[in-house]
C-alpha cells in the first residue's frame, strides 16, 4: 500500500531537485516572498475486492510567481517552469517501490499563475487490521474453545 503521506514526499522532492530555490506548500501562501508551489490531491478509490482497490489520484500543481516592484510577471518565467514540469511529470514516477506511469498532463495560466495537472492512476492492496480470534463458542449446550491455533 502506498500512503498518501509517500505520494506527497515523493512529488515535494522532485520539485525541490529541480526548483531547490523555490517554496512548496499544500496550501496557499498569501505571505510568500519568493516564488512558491502549491499541490492539491484529489483521490478517488474503487474497490475491486476485499484486498485491491484502483487508486485514481489527480494532482494539481499551481506555480504562482512574485510580482517584481513593478507588480509584473515575467510570463516567460511560467512557460520555463511549465516545460520543466513536463519533462519531470510526463514519464515515469517511482513512488516506494513502485513504477507509475503519467500517461498525460494538462497545462493553463489563469490570472498569471500556472496551473500543471496530471493523473496518477494504479491498483493498490488494502491493509486489513487482524481480527481476533472467537474465543468460546456453544453449540448445542456443547463449549468448545476455538481460541487456540489450529496446527
Amino acid at each position: 500500500m502506498i500512503p498518501s503521506s509517500t505520494i506527497r514526499s515523493v512529488l515535494v522532492a522532485l520539485l525541490k531537485r529541480h526548483f531547490p530555490t523555490c517554496e512548496i506548500h499544500f496550501s496557499t501562501n498569501f505571505k510568500a516572498k519568493a516564488d512558491y508551489f502549491y499541490i492539491e490531491l484529489l483521490e478517488k478509490q474503487t474497490f475491486i475486492d476485499k484486498v485491491y482497490r484502483d487508486r485514481d489520484i489527480d494532482v494539481s500543481i499551481h506555480f504562482v510567481p512574485i510580482p517584481d516592484a513593478r507588480g509584473r510577471i515575467c510570463r516567460s518565467k511560467l512557460y520555463e517552469v511549465e516545460e520543466k514540469l513536463d519533462e519531470i511529470f510526463l514519464s515515469v514516477i517511482q513512488i516506494g517501490d513502485r513504477f507509475i506511469t503519467v500517461q498525460d498532463t494538462s497545462s493553463r495560466i489563469v490570472s498569471e499563475v500556472l496551473h500543471f495537472d496530471f493523473r496518477l492512476q494504479f491498483a493498490d492492496n488494502v491493509e486489513l487490521a487482524p481480527l481476533d480470534r472467537m474465543g468460546e463458542l456453544k453449540v448445542n449446550g456443547i463449549s468448545l474453545d476455538l481460541s487456540e491455533e489450529e496446527e
